[in-house]
């Protein structure tokens, strides 16, 4: 799929889940989704401090039974907000 005019590779789609966050010092939150692509998550993380862009994170989802976590590099954040991370 080629990204289209606001540079999204794959369409978004709302999604509030409930995930753990990882971030690359190891520190664990829980967070809330706010949208889910093919290729990533925007989090809702309203705690400072925010993982950094290209920070590399782990999530794994909390509402599901058995989930796997999914490496993932941050793209974006916007501090009050949260943070954009596209899986590896």
């Amino acid at each position: 799929m080629v990204p289209s005019a606001d540079n999204r590779e794959h369409p978004r789609f709302a999604l509030r889940s409930h995930v753990q966050l990882t971030d690359a010092e190891g520190r664990v939150r829980e967070v809330y989704t706010r949208d889910l692509s093919h290729g990533g998550l925007y989090l809702l993380v309203m705690d400072e401090p925010l993982p950094s862009k290209d920070d590399e994170v782990e999530v794994q989802a909390l509402d599901i039974e058995d989930p796997l976590p999914q490496r993932a590099i941050v793209v974006r954040v916007e501090p009050g907000t949260g943070v954009a991370i596209k899986f590896l």
